[in-house]
């Protein structure tokens, strides 16, 4: 049972931490006090990207890490799109153009500096971690042109900016290439178990009758309740099966119960509300089908 491998697993020998604690020395290997790099894993949808984001707001409101002056957020696909040899300050210039005359002050405070990097699992290029070479190499500076996989080396390394901080997010398949890296703490964002599944229905739905039978089907339905530990799983069943149990279009029958018929819906109602006009959906969903088949043979995770 998921669940109950879930649960058992949740009950070992794991420190719960919470985003504000990312950066405590307490739940560091190296008891590293500044200048510390930590990776969170997480599957697909299970809101990696939802973290930073909270992270950020919370940092920008007040609320944590009121020790880090600045914070940069970037996202592994959008530094996909970089071809060229380019430095740090050109990197951060770029989505942070405000920053042009104060950057020299900022480089004499790296501790007071984090830097967040989203979705390694994404990145095109390979940072190879036990490239032992790279530790002779001249330490590089703020201004020192190269590739993008080695500003995020030299960073992660503390070569670059030696004191500042660093997050990495990762799917679990790419977890792997942050071993020889001096990462000071790996935490994974499991997702929901018991009851939060149950509260994540009735905060989507307005009706609680239609949030209650929602959960109910799902409850009952092995496969759709081994998916709802995800909460963008949990999204895609909120908006797929909330119009079966409405009373506008209740009908029980025909409610999803596979993972197929469940994605069938949700593209369907996609096309209907949400796209041009099309004379013939299948045509559609057949060429979606084959892109995304294509992707899958080419290893391609964005396409």
């Amino acid at each position: 049972d998921h669940e109950e491998c879930r649960e058992k697993c949740l009950q070992r020998e794991l420190e719960k931490i919470r985003t504000d604690q990312l950066f405590y020395s307490c739940f560091f290997w190296n008891r590293s006090r500044i200048g510390s790099s930590v990776a969170v894993a997480g599957a697909p949808g299970i809101g990696k990207t939802t973290m930073v984001q909270k992270i950020v707001h919370d940092w920008a409101t007040g609320k944590i890490y009121q020790r880090f002056q600045f914070v940069f957020s970037f996202r592994f696909r959008d530094l996909n799109t970089i071809n060229c040899q380019i430095t740090l300050k050109e990197l951060i210039l770029d989505q942070y153009p405000y920053f042009g005359n104060i950057l020299g002050e900022i480089w004499k405070n790296p501790e007071g500096l984090l830097f967040i990097f989203d979705g390694l699992d994404e990145f095109k290029d390979m940072i190879d971690f036990a490239e032992s070479w790279r530790d002779t190499e001249p330490q590089p500076d703020p201004e020192f042109r190269c590739k993008v996989s080695d500003i995020v080396y030299s960073l992660i390394q503390q070569r670059l900016l030696p004191g500042c901080s660093v997050l990495v997010t990762t799917r679990p398949s790419a977890l792997h290439l942050l071993e020889n890296a001096k990462v000071s703490m790996c935490a994974e964002i499991l997702g929901f178990v018991g009851e939060q599944r149950k509260e994540y229905f009735t905060r989507h739905f307005e009706d609680q009758t239609v949030a209650a039978a929602v959960f109910k089907h799902v409850e009952e339905n092995e496969i759709l309740y081994t998916m709802s530990y995800n909460p963008s799983y949990c999204s895609i069943l909120g908006l797929t099966l909330g119009p079966f149990f409405t009373k506008r279009q209740k009908d029980p029958y025909r409610v999803p119960k596979t993972i197929t018929q469940l994605y069938s819906y949700y593209i369907y109602n996609i096309l209907q509300n949400h796209s041009r006009e099309t004379e013939s959906p299948r045509e559609v969903l057949l060429r979606l089908g084959q892109m995304a088949f294509t992707g899958v043979l080419e290893k391609k995770i964005v396409f």
